[in-house]
């Protein structure tokens, strides 16, 4: 659904609040996504910033998995990474630099899971990035969706809702995640 984007892209210089032990005690990255990717998945992180969840996601797929990490910032990428390196998991990402309007995954990806995190409000077009989304999952595959309660209204997240079903996607669960909306989306086989 095109609207005008009120919500701006979350600069890199926040990238270490992104990134923060508090952050881990509240949104804790395992808890988040331990029970949706398994070891050898391919998983994809939308909007990845610094690489809160890509990184926890890479431990769990392990080398037989792959994360790929999207972002329209160059130094969100670069910050990630670095870290990424510094752990030894590096080999398995894939970083990827997305458009503002279009995550131009190649056709040929598969994904068992797709996590966006805080992301969606900022795109323009959510509605044509689930589409792309919903293209790029296998079927059965799900996807999580969070939204920070203190920028996204009720009524935008209907909103987000409405353009994940338009697109194909079926709601599973509205989970519980700390200062969230959330929602489980399901690609039906």
């Amino acid at each position: 659904m095109k609207k005008e984007n009120k919500h701006q892209i979350c600069p890199a210089e926040h990238a270490n609040h992104l990134d923060s032990f508090f952050r881990k005690l509240i949104q804790s990255p395992k808890k988040i996504t331990g029970r949706y990717v398994n070891p050898g998945d391919t998983v994809i992180d939308i909007g990845c910033g610094p690489g809160f969840f890509t990184r926890e996601m890479a431990l769990t797929v392990g080398n037989r998995g792959k994360v790929i990490a999207v972002d329209v910032q160059d130094e969100m990428l670069s910050i990630l990474k670095e870290k990424a390196e510094k752990e030894g998991f590096i080999s398995d990402i894939t970083i990827h630099k997305a458009d503002p309007d279009s995550i131009n995954l190649p056709d040929s990806v598969r994904a068992d899971f797709v996590l966006a995190f805080y992301v969606i409000h900022e795109m323009p077009d959510f509605y044509s990035v689930f589409r792309e989304i919903f293209s790029s999952l296998k079927p059965g595959g799900k996807m999580l969706v969070a939204e920070p309660v203190m920028y996204v209204s009720e009524e935008e997240f209907s909103d987000t809702l409405n353009a994940a079903e338009r697109a194909g996607f079926k709601i599973m669960e509205l989970p519980k995640i700390w200062f969230s909306r959330s929602v489980l989306l399901l690609k039906p086989e």
